[in-house]
């Protein structure tokens, strides 16, 4: 289950949104994409959408909203403290080596 205040706002709301800022029409949008009215009704009303879809949504209006959405929900990876521990070694031999001449 998704946190409550981690839930992004309805993909519509962040289209129909977009579509404001640029003065674009739902016929406007439905033209760029090449689809139907009534699909382009549906979409907007949708509060949920197809990956491929947005893909495509975000090309025409110029905007990422995969990053939007990502930005919302902010999750935080914690870092993996194997890694962490092999970056700081890698960094301590690239020291020795060039200590060492060896470069």
């Amino acid at each position: 289950m998704i946190p409550q205040e981690k839930t992004p706002r309805p993909i519509n709301e962040l289209i129909l949104s977009e579509m404001n800022k640029q003065g674009l029409s739902a016929s406007d949008l439905a033209k760029k994409l090449q689809i139907s009215m009534n699909s382009m009704y549906h979409i907007l009303k949708s509060p949920t959408l197809q990956i491929h879809r947005l893909i495509d949504i975000s090309w025409a209006l110029q905007l990422n909203f995969f990053k939007i959405i990502a930005d919302e929900i902010n999750i935080q990876n914690p870092l993996d403290p194997e890694k962490e521990a092999l970056k700081v070694e890698n960094k301590t031999l690239k020291e020795v080596i060039k200590l060492l001449g060896k470069e």
